[in-house]
């Protein structure tokens, strides 16, 4: 029996493909990743090259890609022979001409700007954070490949997908190709019917036709509003961002158990003059509940402009207990753009059950994503809720 590669039209479309990014949004078995390593191989073999499989996690990516080039790739005909050592601890295979494929993963933005490579793969890409992503990107001068399955919109939607003429990184520069598995040649009859029998609708929307569905794991369900009543009482919760990160300022409004929120602020290096400032302006008095992030000078500083800041209630399982809190009411938004954003990418972290082997949520939130306005709301609704307790 031969023992060829066996490439597919999403192979093809990829080869010919000449934007910088390429971004495979696919079902399950629509052939994304083994495609994808097929064109990484044979450019390999074709050129010297260095060639960077980027995952979320070293697990993810011996479970993932990894497993899929030793099976699908590394022991067919004209890429076996090619391959002159595999270093397993490392996982690198390098090719006679000096080629270079390596499957890694970054933990930090940090890292992710050592080394430079002339293509990236980025796997199930919606598992990396766009600090990582972008600065990996950046360090590549060829192609950047990246797939994903669509289960929530990220920032391959927001940042690349979406963007304008202005995002010169971007905009213009890239090609979306959507696949399933009926792009798959070589798939089973019985694989076809397996997938296009999953019952619920959001998850044949998504594994079976490859199309952005809603979230899954998200944290927080809250309902976007076009008006909130009047003559509600209200508070404010802030998280610092400082020089680096985000300032969120949210407006909290509750009603029974109905709690509504409106975003006043979300900037990189606001001073605590403009915070004060925006609070004075939407209503806040010396009797009114502020509460924030732990900073003894910003509070000091806050509370010499006439501003009530606490800092918030925090301690053991504060963080899931905050999270609880908010869940326990019903959640309204209105005017808050980022808010939005980060609802979609608030979502919770997986681990494996070391019992069943099968992927798991945890209590806490995927680490890497926006989570400003969010973790301003936490801080009011939770120690807003444990006022009295001492």
């Amino acid at each position: 029996m031969k023992n060829e590669l066996m490439t597919g039209p999403l192979f093809n479309e990829i080869n010919k493909c000449k934007s910088k990014y390429i971004i495979l949004q696919g079902g399950k078995w629509s052939s994304k990743t083994v495609s994808s390593l097929i064109y990484l191989a044979l450019e390999a073999v074709k050129t010297k090259l260095v060639i960077t499989v980027l995952g979320s996690t070293i697990p993810n990516l011996k479970r993932g890609a990894l497993r899929d080039f030793e099976n699908y790739v590394a022991h067919k005909d004209g890429i076996r022979e090619r391959i002159s050592t595999i270093n397993q601890s490392e996982r690198k295979y390098t090719f006679t001409n000096g080629s270079i494929i390596e499957f890694t993963s970054y933990t930090t933005a940090l890292e992710a700007t050592s080394g430079k490579r002339n293509i990236l793969f980025c796997n199930e890409v919606n598992g990396i954070t766009y600090d990582i992503f972008n600065n990996a990107a950046i360090s590549t001068d060829g192609k950047v490949i990246v797939d994903y399955n669509p289960v929530a919109p990220f920032f391959v939607h927001y940042k690349i997908i979406n963007s304008k003429p202005e995002d010169t990184q971007y905009y213009g520069r890239f090609t979306r190709f959507i696949t399933d598995h009926r792009h798959n040649p070589f798939l089973s009859n019985e694989k076809h019917d397996e997938i296009e029998s999953i019952s619920d609708p959001q998850k044949w929307m998504v594994y079976a036709r490859g199309l952005t569905g809603a979230l899954e794991g998200v944290i927080f369900h809250f309902t976007k509003i076009d008006k909130i009543p009047e003559g509600l009482p209200f508070g404010f919760g802030l998280d610092f961002g400082y020089n680096v990160d985000k300032t969120s300022l949210v407006k909290v409004y509750w009603d029974g158990n109905k709690r509504y929120y409106h975003e006043l602020l979300y900037e990189v290096g606001v001073d605590t003059d403009k915070i004060a400032k925006i609070l004075k302006e939407n209503g806040c008095e010396t009797s009114t509940y502020v509460w924030g992030d732990h900073d003894k000078t910003a509070s000091v500083y806050l509370r010499r402009l006439n501003i009530p800041f606490r800092m918030a209630r925090k301690g053991p399982n504060s963080l899931t207990a905050s999270i609880s809190k908010v869940n326990e009411y019903e959640n309204y938004y209105y005017n808050s753009p980022n808010l939005e954003k980060e609802l979609e990418t608030y979502l919770y972290a997986t681990g494996v059950d070391l019992l069943t082997g099968n992927e798991v949520y945890l209590n806490v939130p995927v680490e890497g994503f926006d989570d400003h306005s969010c973790a301003a709301i936490r801080y009011f609704i939770y120690s807003h809720s444990m006022r009295f307790v001492a």
